[in-house]
């Protein structure tokens, strides 16, 4: 049974189920034929981390429902299953690729001509023309602090361009 205020009562003796409820929630209580925990934002990271989704945890919590909580609809509360959602999406709004700063220019004209090339560049070898940025390669760029990432594959290609055309 799954309460509102994340308390959960799971009325088993497998081993094998309270394992798997260990694995996102925070067990209390461990009786002959019950166990009763927490679902909090640390279990729920943990369980992540091991690469366990928040679907796979509201999968598992829906058919392991107890038969009385069948009748009510959803048998899961809301706020269980958002919040579980939530702290996966918390988890996984950043991004981390390696790249280069490139943020040392003299003039707007110096900044402005190197990301012109990393945004629009015939690659060595190509037909077409096709953008770093489609690529990967330009991850960012600022114009008024005349700034730009370029991505680890393409800071070769961009550092040779900004060799041979540097404005002395």
């Amino acid at each position: 049974m799954m309460e509102t205020n994340f308390r959960l009562c799971a009325y088993t003796s497998s081993p094998l189920e309270i394992e798997i409820i260990g694995l996102f929630c925070q067990l209390q209580y461990k009786f002959p034929n019950m166990v009763i925990g927490t679902i909090t934002r640390e279990s729920v990271h943990s369980a992540l981390k091991s690469g366990i989704t928040a679907h796979q945890i509201i999968t598992f919590l829906r058919s392991h429902v107890h038969p009385n909580m069948l009748a009510n609809s959803p048998v899961i509360p809301p706020t269980v299953t958002d919040q579980v959602y939530l702290w996966e999406q918390e988890r996984n709004r950043l991004s981390f690729t390696e790249g280069f700063l490139y943020n040392q220019f003299l003039t707007q004209n110096d900044f402005e001509l190197v990301r012109q090339y990393a945004e629009v560049s015939r690659l060595p070898g190509t037909v077409l023309l096709i953008t770093f940025q489609d690529l990967g390669v330009l991850l960012w760029s600022n114009g008024a602090s005349r700034s730009m990432v370029v991505s680890k594959g393409g800071h070769e290609e961009v550092r040779r361009f900004w060799k041979r055309n540097k404005q002395n």
